[in-house]
C-alpha cells in the first residue's frame, strides 16, 4: 500500500514521452519536491486503571506530515513512480519537512546530512502478500538497512485543543517542544507509512535546570502509542519541596492506553537558608524547617490546573476529584514540632525560577480560606534558638499558609535549586493559654504536650502583626500578633484578685504584656488609654471593668499607666517541658480622686496578681491569686462612710480563700450623725476579724462589745457594734453591713422607772442602702404593796422597721397591763394589746386589738379575750377592674344614663 501526494516547487518537466524527467526550472537554483503523507499519528484516550473502560476509547487523527527533498541544479528525476520514489539521489531538506509522528508535536530533522531509505517497487513474499511501503530516516553515513539515530527539533508550536486525556498532555507537548531547542530529541527509529509512523524517541535534559522536563521516551507502531513516559521536575507550593513527577502510559490488551502518574519527593526535608532565606528575618514564617512525613513516593492524579500551565493541584490517584493530603511536620526556632496535613500544588520546573507573582496571588486567595488541621506548639515571635522563652508560644489547631515571591534572582535560584517563592503564615487557629487559664476550665483538662492529639479550649484566629513582620519586636513594643476577631477576656473576679473585675476585647498579643486590648497601633506605640483598652460598657449600668463591683475602673487609672501583664511561660524540668504557667500582674497608677462612692488617697493603691499552673500530665490546674486595694474610702447614701486602710484577697491551692480587711474610721452623716458619739466607747479592734468563706464569696466581720455603762439611775447594757464586709466572687458589688446589737440580743437602757431597748442594722452597696432593720421598744412600770393587797401597772410600746431590696415592713405595738391581788386568794388582771403592721403589698395597714381579762379565786381561774381587727386602705384610686369586674356591671352603669339625642 502506498499513499503519497507530491507537490513541486521550482521544478519543471522536460523530455519526450517515455523519457520525461523533472528538474530545476531556474538554472543554478535547486528545486524542491514535497512529499505529503497521510496522518502518521493518533491521539488516543488514556485512562487510569480505576477509571479504565475497555469498550469506549476516543481517538483523533493527526494532520499530514511532509518531507521536503532538494533537487540540486543539474539533477533530474524520472517522472515515473520508480523515479519519484528514488530519493537516494536527492538531499533531505530541513526547511519544509514537518513530521507529526507524535500527535500535536511537529518535528524536523536537526541535521542536513540525512537520507530517506525505502524500496521503489512493491515487495511480495512467498505467501503472495505484498508489504506496506514505508520509509525510514537515517544519517547519510549509516548502514543502508538501519535507521537513526537522528536528532529532531520542534518546527512549529504544538497543537492545542486536546479534547481528552492521552499519553501526552498539552503542557507536556509544550515542554518537549521547548526542550528540543536546548537538545534535540533522539529518534532511534523513525518510519513513515500509509498506516502511520513507528517511532522510538528519547530525550534527556537533566542537565538543563531551566527546563521542567528531564526525560522523555516515546514508542509507537503504526501511529498508535505503545509506551510513553515523561519525567518532570518541579516543586510543591507553598513550601518549595523539590519533587519529580513521572507520567507513564502503556498499552494493554484489555484496557488500551492506561496511564499512571507517580510523584517522588526528592528532598523530604527543607530549610530556609542562603538564597532561600526567608524575608524579614523569617518573621512571616516562624518555622525553620519543613518535612514531608508521608507520602514521599505515591501515585497521584493531575488535579485542577494552577495558572496558565504553571502547575496543578496534586490529587489522589484513587479519588481523582479529591486533593491529596500530605502529612507534614515543621520545627520552629525553639524546637517545637507542629504536625499538620495540607494539599499542595505542583509547580513545573520551567516556571519555578521566574516571576510567580500572578500564580502566588491566586494561591493566597485560596489559601486564606483553606485551614490545615494541625497539632503541636508554636512560638510565633522571634527568639534565640535553644532558649526556653515561651512567651509567644500557643497550642495550634490549624494553619493557613500562603506564599510570596522570592527576592533572589532567577540565576541564584536556579543554581541553588530553589523555588522562586517563600511560604508565609497567613493565620493560625490556636488556643491562647492566657485566655483559657483565667477562665473556668473544663474538668480534668490539661495542656497539650509537644504533639497533642487535639487542642483543648477555645480556638482563636491569629495573624502576625504586619509591623512586627517588617520591623521586629523592637519596632512594635513587643506586639507580634493580632486577632482579626477580638476575643472577649473577662476572667471571674476570683481569678483577678476579687477586688476588681477586668474585661477587655483582646485584639493582639505581646511578648511582654501577653494579652493586648484596644487598638494594636496604640499599644505598639507604647501608649495606654484605659477607656479604649478595656471593654466599653454595653449600655447604662453596664460596667465590664469595675472595682469593688460598682466603680468604673477605667476612670480611676491614669492614662499612660502600665496595662495588665498577662503572659504564659513553659516550665521545664531536666530539659523537658512539664507545665504551662500563666501569670497576670497589674500595678497601675491610680488617680487620687472620687468616683461614685469611692475616694482614693494613694496612687499605688491597686495591686493584682494571679499565677495559674497547668501541667502536661492532665492534672487540674492550680492557681494562686492575690488582689489588694489600699487607702480608700467608701461612702454610702450620705449616711455612712468607711475608711479602708487595706483590703487584700488571697487564694492559694489547698487553702480556703482569705480576706484581710483593715478598717480605719467609720463615720455617720445625716440623721445617723449621733452614732459617732458611740465611738468613744469602742475598744481597739486589734483582736482580729471573723472570716467566713463559702462558694459565693468571702466575708470578714468585726464584733465590738461595749461594757455596761452605769451612772446613777442610768444604766446601758448589752450594747454591741459590728461591721461586716462581704466580697463576692462573682464580681457583684461589695456589701457592707453595720449593726448596733441585734434583734435577738437588743441593747437595754434603764432610767429610773423608764426602760427600753432596741437594735439597728444598715446594709449598703453600690452607693445606696439595700437593707435597713431597726427595732425600738420602751415602757414604764410601777407597783404598790399594802400587805393585804398589792397591785402593779405597766405600759410598753415598740416599733419595728425593715427595708430589704425595695421591700418594706413596718410594725408597731402598745401593751398595757394592770393587776390586783387580795390576800393571795383573789387576783384580777386586765391586758390591752394593740398592734399595727403593713401588708406585703403595702396597700393596707392591719390593726389588731385584744382585751384579755383573767380572774382567779382560790383554785378556780377563768380568762376571757375580746379580739378585734380592722384594715385601712392605702387611699389609692380603684382600678377599672376593681370597679367593673364583669361586663354586666359596666352595662348596668351605662344604662343608668339617659340616651343621647341627635343634635341635628
Amino acid at each position: 500500500m502506498l499513499v503519497l501526494d507530491f507537490t513541486f516547487s521550482n521544478i519543471s518537466r522536460s523530455g519526450t514521452a517515455g523519457a520525461v524527467v523533472l528538474g530545476p526550472t531556474t538554472p543554478g537554483t535547486a528545486g524542491t519536491i514535497t512529499v505529503r503523507f497521510p496522518p502518521q499519528s493518533a491521539l488516543e484516550e488514556a485512562t487510569s486503571l480505576t477509571a479504565a473502560n475497555p469498550y469506549t476509547k476516543r481517538v483523533r487523527y493527526s494532520g499530514e506530515s511532509t518531507v521536503a527533498l532538494r533537487v540540486p541544479p543539474g539533477t533530474s528525476v524520472p517522472f515515473t513512480a520508480d523515479g519519484l520514489l528514488s530519493w537516494t539521489a536527492l538531499q533531505a531538506a530541513q526547511a519544509g519537512t514537518v513530521l507529526e509522528c507524535v500527535w500535536g508535536l511537529f518535528f524536523r530533522p536537526a541535521a542536513a546530512d540525512l537520507v530517506w531509505r525505502h524500496v521503489t517497487a512493491p515487495v511480495t513474499g512467498s505467501s503472495g502478500a505484498t508489504g506496506i511501503w514505508h520509509t525510514r530516516i537515517a544519517p547519510a553515513s549509516a548502514d543502508p538497512y538501519k535507521g537513526g539515530p537522528v536528532g529532531l527539533v520542534g518546527v512549529a508550536s504544538p497543537r492545542g485543543g486536546q479534547p481528552f486525556p492521552s499519553s501526552l498532555s498539552a503542557p507536556h507537548r509544550q515542554q518537549i517542544h521547548n526542550a528540543t531547542g536546548a537538545r534535540p530529541v533522539t529518534a532511534n527509529g523513525l518510519v513513515l507509512s500509509a498506516l502511520g509512523a513507528s517511532v522510538d524517541l528519547a530525550g534527556d535534559w537533566k542537565d538543563f535546570p531551566v527546563l521542567g522536563i528531564t526525560g522523555y521516551r516515546h514508542r509507537s507502531a503504526g501511529g498508535r502509542d505503545i509506551v510513553v513516559q515523561v519525567d518532570e521536575r518541579g516543586f510543591l507550593l507553598p513550601f518549595g519541596l523539590p519533587v519529580q513527577v513521572t507520567t507513564r502510559t502503556e498499552r494493554r490488551l484489555d484496557f488500551g492506553l492506561v496511564q499512571s502518574v507517580r510523584l517522588t519527593v526528592l528532598k523530604p526535608e527543607i530549610t530556609y537558608e542562603g538564597v532561600a532565606a526567608l524575608p524579614n528575618g523569617g518573621r512571616a514564617f516562624p518555622f525553620v524547617r519543613v518535612r514531608v512525613d508521608q507520602p514521599t513516593e505515591t501515585e497521584i492524579s493531575v488535579g485542577t490546573s494552577f495558572g496558565d500551565r504553571v502547575g496543578y493541584w496534586v490529587h489522589r490517584a484513587d479519588a481523582p476529584a479529591m486533593t491529596l493530603p500530605f502529612a507534614l511536620s515543621a520545627d520552629d526556632r525553639l524546637g517545637h514540632r507542629v504536625h499538620f496535613t495540607a494539599p499542595l500544588v505542583f509547580i513545573r520546573g520551567e516556571f519555578a525560577y521566574g516571576d510567580l507573582s500572578s500564580p502566588l496571588a491566586t494561591y493566597e486567595n485560596i489559601a486564606k480560606n483553606l485551614p490545615l488541621p494541625a497539632t503541636g506548639r508554636l512560638a510565633l515571635a522571634e527568639g534565640e534558638s535553644g532558649t526556653t522563652d515561651e512567651k509567644s508560644t500557643v497550642d495550634i489547631a490549624e494553619l493557613r499558609v500562603g506564599a510570596v515571591r522570592s527576592q533572589a534572582t532567577s540565576a541564584q535560584l536556579m543554581a541553588a535549586g530553589r523555588l522562586a517563592a517563600h511560604p508565609r503564615l497567613l493565620s493560625v487557629g490556636a488556643r491562647i493559654p492566657a485566655l483559657d487559664a483565667l477562665a473556668p476550665p473544663p474538668a480534668s483538662t490539661g495542656v497539650s504536650a509537644a504533639a497533642p492529639p487535639a487542642v483543648t479550649g477555645t480556638v482563636h484566629q491569629l495573624k502576625l502583626y504586619d509591623k512586627y513582620v517588617t520591623g521586629g519586636l523592637a519596632a512594635t513594643r513587643q506586639v507580634y500578633a493580632s486577632l482579626p476577631k477580638a476575643a472577649d477576656f473577662a476572667p471571674p473576679p476570683a481569678a483577678s484578685g476579687a477586688v476588681a473585675a477586668l474585661a477587655l476585647p483582646v485584639s493582639g498579643l505581646s511578648a511582654t504584656t501577653g494579652l493586648v486590648g484596644g487598638k494594636l497601633d496604640t499599644a505598639a506605640a507604647g501608649q495606654f488609654d484605659p477607656g479604649a483598652y478595656f471593654k466599653k460598657p454595653a449600655g447604662p449600668g453596664d460596667l465590664p471593668t469595675r472595682l469593688l463591683g460598682v466603680i468604673d475602673l477605667t476612670k480611676l487609672i491614669e492614662p499612660g499607666s502600665v496595662p495588665p501583664k498577662i503572659i504564659t511561660t513553659v516550665k521545664y524540668a531536666n530539659g523537658k517541658p512539664t507545665a504551662v504557667q500563666t501569670e497576670m500582674t497589674w500595678r497601675p497608677t491610680v488617680k487620687v480622686t472620687t468616683v461614685g462612692s469611692l475616694t482614693t488617697t494613694g496612687t499605688d493603691s491597686l495591686d493584682i496578681s494571679s499565677i495559674t499552673l497547668a501541667g502536661f500530665d492532665g492534672a487540674p490546674s492550680a492557681a494562686e491569686v492575690r488582689g489588694e486595694l489600699r487607702d480608700f474610702k467608701l461612702s454610702f447614701a450620705d449616711i455612712l462612710s468607711i475608711e479602708f486602710r487595706r483590703m487584700a484577697f488571697t487564694s492559694r491551692p489547698g487553702a480556703i480563700p482569705d480576706l484581710d480587711v483593715k478598717i480605719g474610721n467609720v463615720g455617720f452623716d445625716g440623721d445617723l450623725r449621733f452614732l459617732n458619739k458611740l465611738r468613744n466607747y469602742l475598744p481597739s479592734p486589734a483582736s482580729g476579724p471573723r472570716v467566713d468563706v463559702d462558694p459565693k464569696g468571702v466575708e470578714v466581720g468585726y464584733g465590738l462589745a461595749v461594757p455596761t455603762v452605769g451612772a446613777g439611775v442610768f444604766l446601758l447594757q448589752n450594747l454591741a457594734l459590728s461591721i461586716t464586709v462581704r466580697l463576692p466572687f462573682d464580681g457583684t458589688a461589695v456589701r457592707t453591713t453595720f449593726r448596733i446589737s441585734s434583734r435577738d440580743h437588743p441593747f437595754l437602757i434603764t432610767v429610773s422607772l423608764l426602760g427600753g431597748g432596741g437594735s439597728f442594722s444598715l446594709t449598703v452597696e453600690s452607693g445606696k442602702v439595700t437593707g435597713l432593720e431597726a427595732q425600738l421598744e420602751f415602757g414604764a412600770a410601777a407597783a404598790l404593796d399594802l400587805g393585804v393587797a398589792s397591785g402593779s401597772v405597766s405600759i410598753t410600746a415598740g416599733v419595728y422597721l425593715k427595708l430589704d431590696d425595695g421591700k418594706s415592713l413596718l410594725e408597731g405595738f402598745l401593751r398595757a397591763v394592770g393587776a390586783l391581788e387580795v390576800l393571795g386568794i383573789v387576783s384580777v388582771s386586765v391586758e390591752f394589746y394593740l398592734s399595727l403592721k403593713t401588708t406585703d403589698n403595702r396597700k393596707e395597714i392591719v390593726g389588731t386589738a385584744v382585751v384579755t381579762v383573767r380572774v382567779r379565786v382560790a383554785f378556780f381561774s377563768q380568762s376571757v379575750s375580746l379580739p378585734m381587727e380592722r384594715r385601712f386602705g392605702a387611699g389609692g384610686d380603684p382600678s377599672y377592674s376593681d370597679a367593673f369586674p364583669t361586663q354586666n356591671a359596666w352595662s348596668k352603669r351605662c344604662a343608668a344614663f339617659a340616651a343621647m339625642e341627635d343634635a341635628s
